[in-house]
C-alpha cells in the first residue's frame, strides 16, 4: 500500500531580495515525504536546509512553487489558515530546544494543547504519556533550568509530538548536544517518530545519523539529490 504525502514541495524556489541584490537559494526544488517515513535533508550550513523547512513549516512562502500538507495546498492560504494548519499539522523541533523557563516539562508539551483546544485532562494525560516514552516520568516537574541538555531537548520533542501532528520538521535537533547524548536523543526520536506514524524531514549534517532513517536526500547547489 501506497502511504498518503504528508507533505509536498511542487517545484519551489525561494528568493531573497530584488534586483540585483537577489539572491535565489533554490529553483524548482521538489520533495515528497510520506506518512510513516522520515526522510533526512543532508546539506552543508548555508546550503538552504533551514529555508526549506520554513517553507515546509508554512512559516515562510516560496517565491513561486506550491507547499502541499497531508494532499492541502497550503501556497496561497492567507496567515490565519496557514497558522490554524501549522498549529495542528505540523510539528517543530530545533537545535535548541526553546523551552519555556518557566514552566515545567510538562506544562511545557500540555500548553500547546491547551492553545490548540484541548481539555485540561486531555492535554495533562498526553503529556505524560510522550514524557514516560521518552524516559522522563520521573522528571515532570523539573522546570528547563533542572533538566539537563539532552532532557530538554527529549522535552521539546515530546512538545513537538504533543498535537499529534502529520508532519513533523526537525533542524539539527541532536547538534546542540555531546555524541552520546545526541546518539542516545536521536534513538529515542526515531522511536517515537516510528510509533507516532507520522512524516519527517530532518535537517542534519550527520550523515551517519541520515543513514538510519528511511532516506537521505541532499541538498546541493540548490537542487535536491536522492541518495
Amino acid at each position: 500500500m501506497t502511504l498518503k504525502p504528508a507533505l509536498e514541495l511542487h517545484k519551489v524556489t525561494r528568493t531573497y531580495g530584488t534586483g540585483a541584490q537577489a539572491l535565489t537559494v533554490f529553483r524548482d526544488l521538489s520533495l515528497t515525504v510520506r506518512a510513516g517515513e522520515v526522510v533526512a535533508l543532508i546539506g552543508q550550513s548555508g546550503s538552504g536546509k533551514s529555508s526549506i523547512l520554513h517553507m515546509a513549516g508554512l512559516l515562510e512562502r516560496p517565491t513561486s512553487g506550491e507547499v502541499l500538507i497531508a494532499g492541502q495546498n497550503c501556497t496561497q492560504m492567507d496567515d490565519t489558515s496557514r497558522t490554524r494548519v501549522r498549529r495542528i499539522g505540523i510539528g517543530f523541533v530545533y537545535q535548541f530546544h526553546h523551552l519555556l523557563p518557566e514552566f515545567s516539562a510538562v506544562e511545557n508539551v500540555v500548553i500547546p494543547q491547551l492553545i490548540a483546544g484541548a481539555t485540561e485532562k486531555a492535554a495533562q494525560r498526553r503529556a505524560k504519556e510522550l514524557l514516560d516514552r521518552m524516559g522522563l516520568s520521573h522528571r515532570l516537574t523539573h522546570r528547563p533550568s533542572e533538566l539537563s541538555g539532552g532532557e530538554q531537548q527529549r522535552v521539546a520533542i515530546a512538545r513537538a509530538l504533543a498535537n499529534r501532528p502529520l508532519l513533523l520538521l526537525a533542524d539539527e535537533p541532536t547538534g546542540n548536544l555531546d555524541p552520546s547524548t545526541a546518539e542516545m536523543v536521536h534513538h529515542e526520536f526515531m522511536r517515537l517518530i516510528h510509533d507516532e506514524g507520522l512524516g519527517a524531514l530532518i535537517a542534519t549534517h550527520n550523515i551517519e545519523q541520515g543513514r538510519r532513517m528511511s532516506r537521505m536526500v541532499m541538498l546541493k547547489d540548490g537542487h535536491i539529490h536522492e541518495s
